[in-house]
């Protein structure tokens, strides 16, 4: 059954231009089908026909000699590499590197492609090199490398930076301002934040080449979007962030005391490098694109096949999920202390040139971010400028969220795993029936000595009995609890794996009845079929005794003697 091709899709292979050097370039143009669709043989003819029209008779030869053998992939190579130049392969299988929308080529099968004509090698070699699978596979490793090593280099000048700032803070706290060696470490800060700056613009710009060549897309304008540049914007602005590295500027900022009257609101003037300098732990956030990058699972090219297939993104939150799934304890003291040590400091400067009273001791700073961390509170010790206010309010409530992390976690590791728990109720189990056992034979007991004492004629209202029968009715009563703590308990060990496994078995019963029930069917079926075949052949039997009887009554010469 031949098939048939819309005309519309032949379209671009039949505006070649004509050769002017080959002999046939006089002859009258093929005319084109109008019809809009046409037998695939009519399609071959046709392309013949205009290959031999624009210069192409060897490749056309080659397609009569593959067209006698009825291969039809040969023939549609031939044809496309005639007429456009070179065998364009169309989207074929899925690979989830590239979209359907993509120009560049998928990988497919070259077995059937054509190995005698030389021009598919001169247009191999002419072809371009970055739109072949293993050149983009090749480049994006590269890029992924490159990239890790950009992270690297952002990291670790983010820390030079916010090191050599805290020691210059120290310095000018101690009475040691204005050396060479408080401008050598501010020059450090301003030389590393250049570069870090230039580092982060360098990490986007290979994020988007990233996507360029994952997307299969050439133009860079085609994966920008707004929260791109947002996002780079917000990145260039806090590595940006450092103290001026000459002169002392100061701003006003609001500080609240305390007297007689109550609050007072005051205007106090503060260098502007104690902000910049706690404004610098933003850069913190490299730490958790240094832990991504360097993670396992983010390496690990299984991990992003699977993702890639379930859909699910390999980023910094499904690492922090990991890890706490795998680390708890680690990955939570590990924040909690980078969260004491940095809001403790970060309170120190910003209170430091706020009260008369030096409070601004990092001891002091520290017990009032331990106190606002845990959500004790207890006043002793209170920020007195915005600044320090508003960083014990973060404070606060990185404490609610951690602390509550705290509890999950601790939760999670208290809890019996299943085997654990089918131990602990069958040792209950044990117990609870040996106490069902005791009971019921104490009841058992005391019955009988209620019993006896009653046959020697003793009353109801006697001690002894009274006693025998308080002891039957707590026999009875602790049977009871027995039982019902074991009915209990027996409730709470039912869970979903349980569920799961009894509707497991319940389908596969299902299923074993269904099969013997149709097993019986067939067989019911083939008895029904065998009894109507010995009824027809009972009937039949009977009908060809009866002729033979008739027969023989109409020929008494043949009856027997």
């Amino acid at each position: 059954m031949t098939a048939l091709l819309p005309i519309a899709t032949l379209q671009p292979f039949c505006n070649h231009p004509r050769k002017q050097h080959h002999p046939r370039e006089q002859q009258t143009p093929p005319p084109r089908p109008k019809d809009l669709c046409m037998n695939s043989d009519d399609v071959w003819r046709y392309m013949t026909r205009k290959m031999f029209y624009v210069g192409q008779s060897s490749l056309a030869e080659t397609y009569e000699r593959h067209c006698i053998q009825g291969n039809v992939c040969v023939r549609l190579c031939c044809v496309l590499q005639a007429v456009d130049g070179a065998v364009q392969v169309m989207e074929g299988p899925g690979i989830p590197l590239i979209k359907t929308d993509s120009n560049y080529t998928r990988y497919v099968s070259t077995e059937n492609l054509i190995s005698e004509s030389p021009s598919m090698e001169s247009n191999a070699k002419h072809s371009d090199g970055k739109s072949n699978l293993g050149f983009r596979l090749y480049s994006r490793k590269q890029l992924i490398e490159r990239r890790t090593r950009v992270v690297d280099a952002s990291f670790v000048l983010g820390i030079i930076g916010i090191v050599a700032n805290v020691i210059d803070t120290e310095l000018r706290y101690g009475g040691i301002s204005g050396t060479t060696e408080s401008v050598i470490l501010r020059i450090i800060t301003s030389v590393t934040s250049v570069l870090l700056v230039a580092s982060v613009v360098v990490y986007n710009l290979i994020g988007i080449k990233l996507q360029l060549i994952t997307a299969g897309l050439e133009n860079w304008r085609l994966v920008i979007n707004y929260s791109i540049i947002i996002k780079v914007m917000t990145e260039v602005v806090i590595c940006s962030i450092h103290p001026f590295p000459y002169g002392e500027i100061r701003v006003p900022v609001v500080v609240v005391t305390y007297g007689n009257d109550g609050a007072v609101f005051q205007d106090r003037f503060i260098p502007i490098n104690s902000i910049l300098t706690v404004l610098m732990f933003l850069r913190l956030y490299l730490l958790c694109r240094y832990l991504v990058v360097h993670s396992d699972l983010f390496k690990d090219t299984t991990v992003q096949s699977l993702g890639t297939l379930s859909k699910v993104k390999i980023n910094a939150q499904f690492v922090f999920k990991a890890l706490m799934t795998t680390h708890p304890g680690s990955c939570l003291t590990a924040i909690l202390c980078c969260t004491l040590l940095i809001s403790s400091w970060s309170i120190r400067v910003c209170e430091y040139h706020t009260v008369e009273i030096n409070h601004g001791n990092y001891l002091q700073a520290l017990w009032l971010t331990a106190v606002t961390f845990l959500t004790l509170g207890y006043g002793d010790v209170v920020p007195n400028s915005i600044c320090g206010r508003i960083i014990a309010i973060t404070t606060g409530l990185m404490g609610v969220g951690i602390m509550a992390l705290c509890v999950a976690v601790l939760a999670r590791k208290l809890e019996q795993s299943r085997a654990e728990k089918y131990v602990h109720t069958f040792v209950q189990q044990i117990k609870l029936d040996k106490l069902h056992r005791h009971a019921a034979a104490d009841v058992v007991k005391q019955a009988m000595m209620v019993w006896k004492l009653r046959r020697t004629g003793l009353s109801f209202h006697c001690p002894r009995v009274l006693k025998h029968r308080r002891k039957l009715l707590d026999a009875i009563r602790r049977m009871k609890k027995s039982q019902f703590n074991k009915s209990q308990m027996r409730d709470s060990v039912i869970g979903v794996v349980e569920i799961s496994k009894n509707i497991t078995e319940i389908t596969d019963n299902t299923s074993s009845i269904k099969t013997e029930q149709e097993t019986i069917q067939q067989r019911l079926d083939n008895l029904e079929k065998l009894m109507t075949n010995m009824h027809s052949q009972l009937y039949e039997l009977r009908e060809y005794l009866r002729q033979k009887d008739a027969t023989l009554r109409t020929e008494p010469s043949l009856k027997p003697t």
